[in-house]
């Protein structure tokens, strides 16, 4: 009884270290300004629709106005509707945050499922917590990829028991948070088919979930997200390398599968700069414990659609080591290589491996934070150092002139500005205005996008001096405009 309290408490104890860090990631950040309107705020002010009953628009960053689920069809963000409405702006790093929590709850009790033995488990999840990409995910504002991929151990625990029921709920809630995502479990369901086909009844469930995926996935992208766009078409095939379409794509794979094996390793963009960003994100799961994988291929083969999908894009910061781009690689890699180490013997030197993997994971992480070939604002993980605290000018005079701002208010503001004022009926990414009451810009905030520095400033006088807005502070740090 003692033993089973011990564990319990030690498991606790784990999960508040991490939520405290990862907090200490995500809240800081949003905070300081280091959150973006895109994506941050678009989901935000999402979030506010959902709570209140109704579409999203996208005007928030498009000039005329769509449902939001022609972007991206992720339905998740009408489940955290309701619960924005207690914690409002900080909805949805809340909800990541919990979900990577829940992910590695999910991993301890999958590995005991498959008798690993305690102790193993519970390093398993120190692993899994350690995993640089839920740091480069929790890094940069809010994505559903990490609740798709922190659901997954959850999804294989009920599989393993054949609690057909409740794994079709996580099946579900992964499919849910976006479209890409149904693609990633048909392969992942279709490399269960190998694992267990010696077993016809999870074959059969695991058969025509791969089905359903491609189903969806196909829906979603040629008949659902186009009838809810204004052009009609689905606006995220980025793999031009491949091909024009999906279809496309798929035929030029089989054709010349040579010309696809470079894609995956070499850099087609012809920019130098990007020479060795795919390299560098091999050797992070490499030390991450990928390389195991080779000894679990019913794994790998989970990871080759996230790998295609990653090197194969148009954007080269896709292919790299920052953002959410990597966090499907998490949970994968942690049970694939607890799996393998779980038939090594002794056990003695299992749990020496098992501890050596944590610091491997460890110490690309800390690689991450510190010094990598894709270059990214490395103080958005550095809480170890008074920067990742501070923004370089005074962010609490602009908190304290936020506040001053009616809830429900039009806004337009700055890209670091907007998340802090995305929760409500109407708010533009700045140079969008059209109806807004307020405008919200900073002359010292190195972050502008989608306009440069000099333009941005020049709006800012120019709206100024037209006399049609009442100047309410005109600071370096921030200032506000209110329309006559």
């Amino acid at each position: 009884m003692l033993k089973v309290i011990s564990q319990k408490y030690k498991f606790g104890l784990l999960m508040g270290v991490f939520a405290l860090v990862y907090g200490l990631i995500a809240f800081v950040n949003h905070y300081c300004f280091r959150t973006f309107g895109l994506d941050l705020g678009v989901y935000t002010n999402a979030l506010y629709d959902y709570a209140h009953g109704q579409w999203n628009d996208a005007t928030l960053f498009k000039e005329l106005p769509r449902n939001l689920l022609s972007d991206h069809l992720d339905f998740t963000l009408i489940l955290l509707g309701p619960i924005s409405r207690l914690l409002g702006q900080y909805t949805l790093q809340f909800a990541q945050i919990c979900f990577v929590l829940m992910g590695g709850l999910g991993v301890y009790k999958f590995l005991i499922e498959k008798q690993v033995k305690t102790s193993i488990a519970f390093i398993a999840t120190l692993h899994l917590f350690l995993f640089f990409g839920i740091y480069s995910a929790l890094s940069f504002d809010y994505h559903s990829n990490v609740l798709a991929a922190m659901s997954l151990p959850w999804f294989l625990l009920f599989l393993q028991r054949k609690d057909f029921l409740k794994a079709s709920a996580f099946f579900f809630l992964m499919l849910m948070c976006k479209e890409s995502i149904a693609l990633w479990l048909a392969s992942v369901c279709f490399a269960l088919i190998i694992e267990y086909r010696e077993d016809k009844k999870r074959v059969l469930y695991l058969s025509i979930a791969t089905l359903f995926s491609l189903v969806y996935f196909f829906l979603a992208i040629k008949i659902i997200m186009p009838a809810l766009s204004p052009d009609k078409a689905y606006g995220h095939f980025k793999y031009h390398v491949l091909g024009s379409d999906y279809f496309d794509a798929l035929k030029n794979i089989v054709v010349h599968p040579s010309d696809f094996l470079k894609h995956l390793f070499l850099n087609h963009t012809g920019n130098p700069r990007y020479n060795w960003v795919k390299t560098e994100f091999y050797l992070f799961i490499a030390f991450s414990g990928a390389v195991f994988l080779v000894f679990k291929p019913t794994y790998l083969l989970m990871l080759l659609l996230p790998i295609v999908s990653k090197m194969c894009y148009d954007d080269p910061a896709i292919w790299s080591i920052d953002c959410h781009y990597s966090i499907e690689f998490a949970p994968v890699i942690t049970l694939g290589l607890f799996l393998v180490l779980n038939k090594i013997k002794p056990f003695a030197l299992q749990k020496k491996l098992a501890l050596l993997a944590c610091v491997f994971s460890l110490a690309v992480s800390v690689r991450l934070m510190d010094h990598t070939i894709y270059k990214h604002d490395y103080n958005r993980l550095r809480i170890y150092q008074k920067g990742h605290y501070s923004r370089g000018h005074n962010i609490r005079i602009i908190h304290q002139y936020l506040k001053q701002i009616p809830t429900n208010a039009a806004v337009s503001a700055q890209s670091p500005i907007l998340p802090h004022l995305a929760y409500r009926d109407q708010a533009y990414q700045y140079p969008i205005v059209k109806n807004a009451e307020y405008i919200v810009l900073s002359r010292v905030e190195p972050e502008t996008y989608p306009i440069d520095k000099q333009t941005l400033i020049q709006g800012l006088n120019d709206s100024i001096a037209s006399g049609r807005w009442t100047v309410i502070v005109d600071q370096l740090e921030i200032s506000i405009l209110k329309k006559k």
